[in-house]
């Protein structure tokens, strides 16, 4: 029996080292195949087929049509050479490091392609697939997840399914945390996404007793990239800068004032401007009352004059028709709350009209709610005040999220209009007229 052991074992091995070299012509004409049918992709095709040219170039100078995994790291550590790597507008040698990882992959048969975007109603692979898919529906609806968020987790799960259908697990009682660590560390891109999105399908798992502690707690100490550096400050006259670039002799114009304007005096985050409904304005006590789509806290705010001036302005002269709750919509059909993406190119098109010098500085609308809080602690205000205006839970999100940048305290403060209890003479339904 032992004998016959060891005989299996060394046919496996013989087996494995076969697989492990293919024809160079086979093994691109699979990655072109597998870009094809997963992320739709022809321009990456043809900057893979420039890297292809290069390959099969240095292949037939070392007489040789198989691909292996040797093979590819000899190519990179030639093509890393200073005398081979000095005209820098041909394709970087990033890309020759991506093109013969995607050859590793297909030639084990086990790298995952990130899924394009226009493909994610694909079900995940793998009898784990259906439950994951469900399990993501409901944590992305629980969390309030973005389009882009959910995205990035689909893929993360996409990929996790399919590497335990190909190591043969079929059911989650069968996922060890071995497995798990393996599936991670393979995992050279987005880890953060893939931890994260795992950690919670895990515990999940773990509270329907489905997999033990053990697996649901291996993954709190993984390590994500660094939290990315605090947004960037404006001084109050640069925001005024960005304000009066916009024309608000056009509808667009109208739209976009105020949206800028909720986000400058108020701190708004942008999907609470997106998704801002004319419920939430009392136009009777000047008050804004909204859940905070992001922490579904509740907070109170003033609609302040210069504010409810541009909804009006808007609503009255700018606005489609349209029976949507939501204030402020696109200005095409269907009209619809604008997308995150769509709000920050709004306003990174009036950073770029005006004079306002932002260079790395972020411009987006994070920034100006940053920059309003910092502009606040300069006037003196209270911290406790700061984040109940930004909608904090506690002060310390708040100190945590404050620019203590000495110079730019030091520089004037953006005047908050006093609230008129008389301004709006146009109340209630008047103003939808």
């Amino acid at each position: 029996m032992g004998l016959m052991s060891d005989i299996y074992t060394s046919i496996k091995i013989i087996l494995k080292q076969l697989l492990m070299e293919k024809d160079i012509y086979e093994l691109h004409e699979m990655l072109e195949e597998y870009i094809r049918n997963n992320i739709f992709s022809s321009n990456l095709i043809r900057k893979l087929s420039f890297q292809f040219q290069r390959l099969l170039h240095y292949m037939d100078e070392h007489s040789t049509s198989l691909y292996t995994k040797e093979l590819g790291d000899q190519y990179l550590t030639f093509r890393s050479l200073p005398v081979n790597n000095r005209r820098k507008k041909e394709t970087s040698f990033n890309m020759e490091a991506r093109y013969i990882t995607l050859l590793n992959g297909m030639l084990e048969d086990k790298w995952i392609i990130k899924v394009s975007r226009k493909n994610l109603e694909i079900p995940l692979p793998g009898s784990l697939g259906d439950y994951c898919m469900n399990f993501l529906e409901k944590y992305a609806t629980a969390r309030r997840l973005n389009i882009k968020t959910k995205n990035n987790y689909y893929n993360s799960l996409y990929k996790f399914c399919e590497r335990m259908e190909f190591d043969h697990v079929t059911s989650f009682s069968d996922i060890t945390a071995e497995k798990v660590l393996d599936f991670v560390s393979s995992i050279h891109n987005c880890k953060d996404h893939i931890a994260t999105i795992l950690r919670a399908l895990l515990r999940q798992l773990h509270d329907e007793k489905i997999i033990d502690f053990r697996t649901a707690s291996i993954l709190d100490n993984i390590k994500t990239r660094p939290k990315s550096k605090l947004p960037s400050y404006y001084t109050p006259l640069e925001v005024m800068g960005v304000e009066a670039t916009i024309d608000r002799k056009y509808p667009l114009g109208k739209r976009d004032y105020a949206m800028i304007l909720l986000a400058t005096r108020l701190g708004l985050r942008s999907s609470d401007i997106r998704f801002l409904k004319f419920s939430d304005l009392d136009w009777d006590t000047n008050l804004i009352y909204l859940e905070q789509f992001k922490t579904k806290r509740k907070i109170e705010l003033p609609l302040l004059t210069d504010i409810g001036e541009a909804i009006i302005d808007y609503i009255q002269h700018g606005r489609p028709k349209s029976e949507s709750k939501f204030v402020f919509l696109r200005a095409s059909s269907p009209y619809e709350p604008l997308t995150s993406t769509g709000l920050y190119v709004i306003i990174n098109k009036y950073f770029q009209r005006s004079n306002v010098e932002w260079g790395k500085r972020r411009h987006g609308i994070h920034a100006m709610r940053h920059s309003l809080a910092t502009n606040m602690l300069k006037k003196g205000t209270p911290i406790a005040v700061i984040s109940d205006s930004l909608g904090h839970a506690d002060s310390i999100t708040t100190m945590k999220y404050i620019h203590l940048n000495v110079d730019g305290l030091l520089k004037c403060t953006l005047d908050v209009p006093i609230v008129d209890n008389d301004f709006y003479l146009q109340k209630g339904e008047g103003i939808y007229e």
